[in-house]
């Protein structure tokens, strides 16, 4: 038995190598190929990757590491940190359900358009389907979501770096191309994972594939026929859903300009607040008066972004005669079943390519009245949120109260109709976020704090309790911001939207499934969290504790208490109020 030892400490160095140079050789490709951040979750399996990642960093490599130790609060705060700066970002775990804790994150990231390298580690092939521990098929664990899937096998001599190189730099440009999202690479590895005296190996540059994305310009024929399409009509441009900020201001407002157009601007838009001039920041409430939505139904409409959440536009883009989207991507959006084609082309490319031509004139007085629309509308907003707080004059205080260059994230849900319904434009150029791929509430302190982690700038976040509770444990589980981050929860003691749906008035089943009250004391759990808390009554309590919070470094929460039925009236009424004072106006 003595003779074998030798011959099986050649066995486990070979290992250990093998599964060194692969890592490395994986980390070179993806730093090569734009990662700058990776979010790593405890576990033995993905030991290679994590000390490659680490001997990265030691070197002195542009490379910041993220440990953060619930795999579902990983994926939200990787996909904050990848949203916000909007590069990719390498999510890595160890073998086993691991990985499937990953999945809310993906499933919003694919239809985000959000670039995460999603790196599983598994049990080399002798253990599978062998009852082994920490061992399950996860090589399609994300097929229906990714952009690019692939298994690398348990190292081994003959797999070349150079190949290892191309398998990431395909994933990356799958990551980070005209339809970007999350690719999954599964990464088997056999222990030995690390052993001592493991070396770094050599890494020739000429190995490491970069892919370059370029531009598509739209062509000359797509051009014409949205030129011809647009003349003499009454259009407007509907800028919707962008939290990556792909789409610059100074591009929707060129196109814009050059048919005479209109902006109608969806809150995570980033042309909504202080971008451009001629932003009808007010579309959600007056398009819910049926006059204003008769007299001002547009003939066509170029849709820019994701699909908008407010009901009311929609409407209108369910109405519309004719509607042309570009989107570098192809993607098919239209819901209403309106949309006649797509201009597959760079958004600045076509806004370059159209100024180059001769503007249109539009109808006389067309965006005009848009325009002073939205002022009467604005107006009307301003008086209704000015005394009483309820969730109208928290979004509205809130949006006004943030300085230039700041943060505003909503949870899905309520938060996001109600700045879409009531927060006004105050000059001030803030940038917008929220998770509206799937529009769920899961995942939206973890992404909150992944944004602020490259966010150069304050951050204020609205939410409701349940989308802040079904998140609470990541309080505890990510890294702390360290500039201001405040979280404004608005506590109805439940699902405050759900009474606006025609299930509320089912006499017995509404209040315990879809309301689904609690008796949760925020202030007490953000207290076991660490999280200071303040409890606020007034409009002007609120105001006054959030100009504080928002110089103060560190993650804070205001708790805002209110009663959900008296919400929901205030809601209806408001809305009411404001048509009022629109229609006497047309």
């Amino acid at each position: 038995p003595g003779a074998c030892v030798p011959s099986w400490n050649r066995i486990v160095s070979a290992n250990a190598e093998l599964n060194r140079q692969q890592a490395i050789t994986m980390v070179e490709a993806a730093l090569a190929n734009g990662v700058e951040h990776a979010v790593l979750s405890p576990g033995g399996r993905n030991t290679p990757l994590v000390l490659a990642l680490h001997d990265m960093c030691e070197a002195g490599r542009k490379l910041i590491l993220h440990s953060v130790i619930d795999e579902r609060t990983a994926g939200f705060y990787a996909l904050g940190l990848a949203q916000r700066s909007n590069s990719p970002v390498l999510l890595s775990c160890t073998s086993g359900s691991a990985g499937a804790h990953y999945l809310p994150a993906i499933v919003e990231a694919s239809a985000g358009q959000v670039p995460l390298v999603v790196v599983t580690a598994d049990r080399p092939e002798e253990l599978q389907s062998r009852g082994a521990p920490q061992t399950m098929p996860q090589g399609d664990l994300f097929r229906p979501y990714a952009r690019f899937v692939f298994d690398f096998g348990t190292p081994s001599s003959d797999q070349p770096a150079r190949w290892t190189a191309g398998i990431m730099a395909q994933a990356l440009a799958a990551a980070t191309g005209h339809h970007p999202g999350p690719v999954h690479l599964n990464t088997p590895f056999r222990k030995p994972l690390w052993a001592p005296g493991s070396t770094i190996p050599e890494i020739d540059p000429p190995i490491l594939h970069k892919v370059h994305v370029g531009v598509v310009h739209p062509t000359a024929r797509d051009i014409d026929c949205l030129i011809e399409d647009a003349v003499g009509k009454r259009g407007v441009v509907v800028c919707g859903p962008d939290a990556s900020g792909r789409i610059s201001p100074h591009d929707v407002n060129a196109i814009a300009n050059f048919f005479g157009w209109p902006i109608l601007a969806a809150p995570v838009s980033q042309s909504r607040f202080g971008a451009n001039q001629n932003v009808v920041q007010h579309q959600d409430v007056l398009l819910r008066s049926p006059k204003v939505l008769e007299q001002m139904q547009p003939e066509m409409v170029i849709l820019l972004g994701d699909t908008p959440s407010s009901g009311s536009l929609q409407a209108l883009l369910r109405n519309t005669p004719q509607m042309v989207a570009i989107d570098v991507s192809g993607m098919w959006r239209d819901p209403w079943h309106s949309l006649e084609w797509t201009i597959a082309s760079d958004i600045h490319a076509t806004a370059k390519t159209l100024t180059e031509r001769p503007a249109i004139s539009p109808p006389k007085g067309w965006t005009s009245e848009w325009m002073r629309l939205n002022q009467v509308a604005a107006s009307a907003i301003q008086e209704c949120c000015s005394d009483h707080i309820w969730e109208g004059s928290i979004a509205h205080h809130l949006a006004a109260s943030l300085p230039d260059g700041a943060l505003l994230r909503m949870a899905s849900s309520m938060p996001i109709r109600d700045v879409d319904s009531f927060a006004t434009d105050g000059g001030k150029r803030i940038c917008v976020s929220s998770n509206r791929g799937v529009n769920g509430i899961d995942g939206f302190i973890a992404t909150t704090c992944g944004e602020a982690k490259v966010h150069d700038g304050p951050v204020a976040a609205l939410s409701g309790d349940l989308s802040f509770l079904h998140d609470v444990g990541s309080l505890s589980t990510v890294p702390r911001p360290h500039q201001p981050v405040v979280i404004t929860v608005v506590d109805n003691q439940g699902g405050g939207i759900f009474g606006f749906l025609p299930v509320a008035e089912h006499p017995t089943g509404f209040e315990p499934w879809f309301v689904t009250s609690h008796d949760h004391d925020i202030p007490s759990i953000c207290a076991g969290h660490k999280v200071p808390c303040t409890s606020v009554t007034s409009l002007s309590e609120y105001t006054s504790t959030l100009n504080a919070s928002l110089k103060e470094n560190g993650l804070t929460v205001i708790h805002v208490r209110l009663d959900r039925a008296e919400s929901t009236e205030l809601h209806h009424t408001t809305w009411a109020s404001i048509q009022t004072q629109v229609e006497s106006a047309l």
